[in-house]
Order: structure tokens, then sequence, then C-alpha cells
């Protein structure tokens, strides 16, 4: 079967077992693959510095796809399309990137299409729009990330531990990119997030704070921020072009 020719490693870090084990230990799509659950329940350490861990133990003589998901991330489909994919390439089933319409009006665009809901499995929606695996967006969020193990190896690409829960997805876009050069694709994939994915406010704000400063030279297009970056992002950009527009019409009128 094609999907069981590429080795796969999905990587969770673990605090609910019974979710973890309702959307992934018990999963068919999930199961038929290599599992890696980290448990975070003695010691609650944060997904990034989890992550890391699992990096830095990794033997990177095995080649592998890393996917690293949420305790409740649900995959609806076998990974069919990985052994096509380019290796040096970000993939997620979620990401988001600006668009300009006319030159002037900028839009925030949610690319790929995921299945939310509640913790309980009610009020299931589809979020998103779907599109062909290699769209490019601009980041994804970290519900799921998959990365090639000869990226990793050759980078050196690692999660930011000063983030805890939020932005960590999309930092490592922004750093992949600005760094090395590596754009971000979306993978089309079914899937449900056991999870209505409203970010708590104050933590959200000052690690989106910490970006702001880390990524000091450049603005890149988030899931959950317009701007993420020091320098003046996409409503401001619009904005001021706007401006333009109509100063230069008001001229010609005169």
């Amino acid at each position: 079967m094609p999907f069981m020719q590429a080795n796969v490693i999905i990587i969770s870090v673990v605090r609910d077992h019974q979710m973890y084990d309702t959307c992934v230990r018990s999963n068919p799509f999930a199961n038929c693959h290599t599992l890696c659950p980290l448990d975070n329940t003695r010691e609650n350490k944060t997904i990034p510095v989890r992550y890391n861990e699992f990096l830095n133990g990794y033997d990177f003589s095995r080649p592998a796809w890393f996917v690293f998901c949420h305790e409740d991330f649900e995959l609806k489909q076998h990974f069919d399309e990985l052994d096509t994919l380019d290796k040096n390439v970000l993939y997620g089933p979620v990401g988001a990137r600006s668009e300009f319409l006319f030159g002037l009006f900028a839009m925030w665009r949610l690319l790929g299409q995921i299945t939310e809901s509640n913790k309980d499995g009610s009020n299931a929606r589809p979020v998103g729009r779907l599109v062909p695996t290699s769209t490019p967006v601009e980041t994804f969020d970290g519900q799921c990330l998959i990365f090639h193990s000869d990226l990793i190896r050759e980078t050196g690409l690692r999660f930011d531990e000063q983030l805890s829960f939020d932005l960590y997805g999309e930092d490592i876009c922004i750093c992949a990119k600005e760094r090395h050069g590596i754009p971000s694709h979306i993978i089309a994939l079914r899937c449900q997030h056991w999870s209505p994915g409203n970010p708590q406010a104050a933590r959200y704000n000052q690690q989106l704070a910490h970006l702001n400063v880390k990524h000091k030279d450049c603005c890149y297009t988030g899931i959950s921020s317009y701007d993420i970056g020091g320098k003046p992002g996409i409503r401001r950009y619009a904005s001021s072009r706007i401006k333009k527009f109509l100063r230069r019409i008001l001229l010609r009128e005169r």
C-alpha cells in the first residue's frame, strides 16, 4: 500500500491519555505508523521543549517523516502523498497567508481545511478552504507540523523554547524561510482538531510580543494574527497604499 512506503513517526506531547487514545493510539490512520507519545503528566514541560528533546535524541541516520501533532489531532485518511513530496519543504494541513486585491486591499487567507469540534466531539464544523497539496502559505498552526528528518538534520532547525503553547508553529516556518529559504506548503489531509482552538489572550499576546522582537526585520501572516514580526504588516501596509492611491487621484483632479 502506498501509505506504508514512507517511514512516518507521529510525535505528540500527551497529558490527556484518554484523548490521545481516541485521536491517535486507536486511530487506524495513525497507528499503522510509529507512535511517539511524550508523556507530560509528571513533569509539565512546554511543547517546544518536549519536541526539541525528541529531535536532540533522534538518530538521524534513520530517515523519516516527523509528524508533530497535538494529542487531540485526529487523522481521517492515510498519508498517501508523502512519498511524492519535496523533503526540503515544511508541510501542514492548515496555514495562512496574505493576499492583495488590485494591489490595495489586503486579505487574510486561511488555507487548507480541517474539522474543528469541542473536546467531546460536538459542534463539529469545517474551518478553512480546500486547496491542493503544495499550495504555498506563510505559516502553519502548531496543531500539526510535518517535516522530513533530512531537512532537520541539514538545517538544525529547532522549536523556540521561549514559547509555551502558542506560535511555535508559526515561528519555525519563519525561521526556516528567513534563515534557509525553506517554504511552507499545505498538505491536503482530512483531519479533525478536537478543540475550538481559542488561544488564551494574555499568554498569546506575550508570546506574540516575543516574536515581534525576534523577527524585527520581517512580517508574516499567522493563523491567529495578521502581523507577526517587527515590520509594518498587511493592515498598515494596505492602508498606506490606499492612502497613496487616493492622494494620487486627488492630485490629478486638481
